[in-house]
């Protein structure tokens, strides 16, 4: 059995890996940051050109149609909405920057930020926060993502399209939606195999497809409807003026909230840039140049359908299958099929880089002797079978108010890191002892734990849970002050939040302003050495000390990296071995 065992674990083992870092982990070398502006371009268009935007504009708007076929707004018209939208992408596209700042410069991601933060051990507390949330993500995306592989083989047979569900009413999904789901898994699985840094072309292709399948939809929307644009973009407003600002901020808080796992994944991919400021141009312009355009088509193309069937209709897939449902015939079933197609590319590129692989990062981090970005993706991926994704839209759920409530605890987050790394740190990092699992990291803190920063957390996100509990049960009253205080959440958490962590962090200060002479991991340009004062490694010998017979692995001559403790001047405190 022992020797079973050891096989088991041979195979699973990673090369070049330890208990805090895999080729995954480490900050990456210049041989694997391959993005540039119209990398970043791409996938902040993408993320902006997904089903979950088109919807989520739409979704801002909240109406009521009368027995007699008036309509009553509760809130803001699509004009107004387009306005919040316009407004809440640049407060995204600041947030997005600022999050990607540490890992543009230092090229290291969310869960090795976290070390910084939380502690060397600590770190699971943050990084399991955003697994969860990448893989109820991942198994809502991957849901419709099956939805819209029912419309492609609908397009080609009828009898799929009208196939009929032989569940028992107690299962909360059809045949067709199961067949969809398992198939688009199918089809993802293959693409989580690419690497990430050449993913850029992917979220470009993702992008262009899902935009003209927006444009053709939103073209025929307002054709069938005799060239108008329906009702909704300039109802008249009858909310008094405190309702109509506390829907604007509601709003702005909804579309931050829909955007909030590309906000805290930023680091992720920032990493990558084969320079920083391609990071922030990409994000400038995919942001608040694209970042209009669909919720745009969404809006008008519910708006022109209610006024057309007095029926609303928030999915593009609906759309589609709508089409074929109306007349199947071979031009509606071409065109459902190129706009399936289109939107099954989106939802692979979208569902790929922003759910899967962020989450399989965070395993990694968890797991980094067995676990790399492709292994967690795949795990990600298999998780979202007990996930049960068709709960989420086919039973009475709540699960799209209380997923975009998750800001009561990214923003939190959020908060720390910019305060830490601009206000605390400012913005020096000590990249060897990210990865030191020993009290001589000055990341250490207590027995591997920043509790500190944990407190800071909790009492951060504590005053937003009632707000979320209300979401996810009405029935359970809140006073007006904290229902106010939820719904903006995005600005008054991240306030909170910010003063705590600096009183803290000022009162019991951590140690700050020690930085790396040498670049060890051959992260850094030559231009970036001269910037941050270092040099390459390979022009000073690399010092290991305190090596005994349990630094060495079962070969011999490999010593463990977590072992091999950097010498540095503030810790020479033995002999140097020249490696």
């Amino acid at each position: 059995m022992a020797g079973v065992l050891g096989k088991l674990h041979n195979l699973l083992v990673l090369d070049e890996s330890d208990r805090t870092s895999n080729k995954d982990l480490v900050p990456m070398p210049v041989s694997r940051r391959k993005w540039g502006i119209y990398g970043f371009t791409s996938y902040w268009t993408l993320l902006c050109l997904c089903i979950s935007t088109w919807s989520g504009g739409s979704a801002l708007l909240l109406y009521d149609v009368g027995t007699d076929g008036e309509l009553t707004l509760s809130g803001m018209n699509g004009r107004q909405t387009i306005g919040c939208i316009v407004l809440a992408n640049f407060f995204i596209s600041i947030a997005a920057i600022i999050n990607s700042v540490y890992g543009s410069e230092y090229h290291i991601g969310y869960s090795v930020f976290q070390r910084i933060i939380f502690g060397m051990r600590g770190s699971s507390f943050g990084v399991l926060i955003r697994a969860i949330l990448s893989v109820v993500w991942f198994a809502s995306q991957a849901w419709l993502g099956g939805l819209c592989v029912n419309v492609i083989i609908s397009s080609w047979s009828e009898t799929y399209l009208n196939l009929p569900n032989t569940f028992p009413e107690s299962v909360p999904m059809t045949r067709q939606e199961l067949i969809g789901f398992v198939i688009f898994l199918v089809i993802n699985t293959p693409v989580l195999m690419i690497r990430p840094e050449y993913f850029d072309h992917i979220l470009a292709l993702g992008s262009f497809c899902m935009f003209f399948v927006g444009l053709g939809i939103t073209i025929w929307a307002v054709t069938i409807n005799g060239g108008s644009n329906g009702p909704l973009l300039t109802a008249k407003v009858t909310a008094s003026s405190s309702d109509l600002a506390w829907s604007w901020i509601t709003n702005l808080n909804a579309w931050y909230s829909f955007i909030i796992a590309g906000i805290s994944n930023q680091s992720d991919f920032s990493r990558f840039n084969k320079r920083p400021r391609s990071a922030y141009i990409g994000i400038l312009i995919g942001v608040n140049v694209m970042g209009i355009v669909l919720p745009l088509m969404g809006i008008v193309t519910a708006s022109a359908l209610l006024e057309k069937y007095g029926e609303s209709f928030w999915m593009p897939n609906d759309i589609c299958m709508y089409w074929m449902q109306l007349n199947y015939t071979p031009k509606s079933r071409a065109a459902a099929f190129f706009a399936g197609l289109g939107l099954l590319i989106s939802q692979l590129g979208v569902n790929c880089i922003s759910n899967a692989i962020s989450g399989g990062m965070d395993l990694a981090s968890i797991f980094p002797r067995y676990i790399n970005i492709r292994r967690g993706s795949i795990l990600i991926m298999l998780l979202a079978w007990p996930t049960q994704p068709w709960l989420f839209y086919n039973a009475t759920s709540t699960f799209l108010t209380v997923m975009s409530s998750f800001t009561v605890f990214i923003t939190p987050l959020t908060a720390m890191f910019v305060c830490d790394y601009f206000v605390i740190r400012k913005g020096v990092i000590k990249l060897s002892d990210c990865y030191d699992d020993s009290p001589s990291s000055i990341y250490w803190f207590q027995y591997g734990i920043n509790w500190k920063n944990i407190l800071c957390f909790l009492c951060g996100a504590a005053p937003g849970l009632p707000g979320l509990i209300n979401a996810a049960n009405p029935n359970i009253p809140i006073n007006t002050g904290i229902e106010h205080f939820f719904q903006g959440s995005f600005i008054f958490q991240f306030a909170v939040t910010f003063a705590l962590y600096y009183i803290i962090n000022t009162i019991f200060k951590p140690t700050v302003g020690e930085t790396d002479q040498i670049d060890y991991y051959h992260t850094f340009t030559e231009r970036e050495l001269q910037e941050k004062n270092m040099i390459a490694d390979d022009q000073e010998d690399i010092g290991v000390h305190s090596i005994d017979s349990s630094n060495y692995l079962a070969d011999p001559t490999e010593v463990s990296l977590r072992n091999l403790k950097i010498n540095s001047p503030e810790k020479s405190d033995s002999t140097d071995v020249v490696l």
